[in-house]
């Protein structure tokens, strides 16, 4: 058995994947053994096959298809060996220290905690990846920051160690195997974004902490595929307003739920067209293109929505019509994406 598995999932983040990996098979495993294993939603065959025979210590798992974060996450933690996981982003680089550093703390912290470092961006500035749990106030970017202002919401704690978040980033979250099965794995009703907020939630019912080392740092690239073009930009910006009412489907009940469900519709739909607005005019305008075509995802999420009776998304292997709907989509950003490369 390894002491840790570190698992990445991809999705057409070819290069920073690379240089990812790089840093990974620069680390001499003094210390720890540790094996990676990387799962590709299904993006490019020739481009993952190339990286096996860059990598051949590496394990590559072909994915049949982009079924989200959460379900990448899942496939290589069942393929993995080791006592520990390491579930991370393709767009970081890690150092033997920062690995070495996490390990020695989940080994000591209480069953159920999940572990993480500080991230810093490409240009050095300090990240923040990490925060507290939805509620009223805190449920759009404008009512968290009016929150902030009145001190209705309490930073996490910390001291010259540690960071106590409510929940921290998957793109960089340690814990051990047992915990990860205990607490339940990714919920794949998520197809991407909040999935981590969700383990989190679940870890902390069940006694966990989570728990941010302040003295290791990973680099972490953001901007990866999801940014790419209009079409996968719009995607992933949609999936992010998405994914608030599945949090709220799975953690909030009764007219407290109703009520969060109500103030995140209107918010959406009120920003969302007035964002459109002036796409309907200006179609050169890439960020404005992004916007049109947001308002119009979600205009067909929450048609679906009802007609369902889900706020799971479309794109989750979870969604009752997912197939369908995935097989046709993927074929779309497939063909854009190859147009772009």
């Amino acid at each position: 058995m390894k002491d840790l598995s570190v698992i990445i999932v991809n999705y057409r983040s070819w290069d920073k994947l690379t240089r990812c990996l790089d840093s990974l098979a620069s680390i001499p495993a003094t210390y720890f053994s540790f094996e990676v294993i990387v799962v590709d939603n299904s993006s490019q065959g020739e481009k993952l096959n190339e990286l096996r025979g860059i990598f051949p210590q590496f394990n590559f798992i072909l994915n049949s298809g982009n079924f989200g974060f959460a379900n990448g996450n899942n496939l290589g933690a069942a393929n993995s060996s080791g006592k520990y996981l390491l579930f991370l982003n393709p767009d970081t680089r890690v150092s033997e220290r920062a690995l070495l550093a996490m390990l020695d703390q989940v080994k000591v912290s209480r069953v159920n905690s999940i572990i993480s470092c500080r991230q810093l961006r490409a240009n050095g500035a300090e990240d923040k990846p990490y925060g507290v749990f939805p509620s009223p106030l805190s449920l759009t970017g404008w009512s968290r920051a009016l929150a902030k202002i009145f001190k209705l919401i309490a930073e996490p704690v910390q001291n010259d160690r540690f960071i106590f978040p409510d929940w921290v980033s998957g793109s960089v979250m340690m814990m051990s195997k047992m915990s990860f099965n205990t607490i339940g794995k990714w919920n794949e009703r998520f197809w991407m974004y909040y999935e981590d907020v969700d383990l989190c939630r679940r870890s902390a019912e069940l006694g966990g902490a989570v728990i941010i080392l302040k003295n290791v740092a990973v680099a972490h690239d953001h901007g990866g595929s999801s940014r790419s073009d209009v079409e996968i930009t719009s995607l992933t910006k949609t999936e992010v307003l998405i994914s608030h009412h599945e949090y709220i489907s799975l953690h909030e009940n009764g007219l407290k739920e109703i009520l969060m469900h109500a103030f995140v519709i209107l918010n959406n739909l009120v920003l969302c067209f007035v964002s459109a607005i002036p796409g309907l005019i200006l179609f050169s305008n890439r960020r404005l293109m992004v916007a049109n075509k947001v308002f119009l995802r979600l205009i067909n999420y929450y048609f679906n929505a009802f007609i369902h009776d889900t706020w799971i998304s479309q794109r989750s292997i979870k969604h009752p019509e997912s197939y369908q709907f995935r097989t046709h989509v993927d074929k779309n950003l497939s063909a854009i994406s190859d147009e772009n490369s």
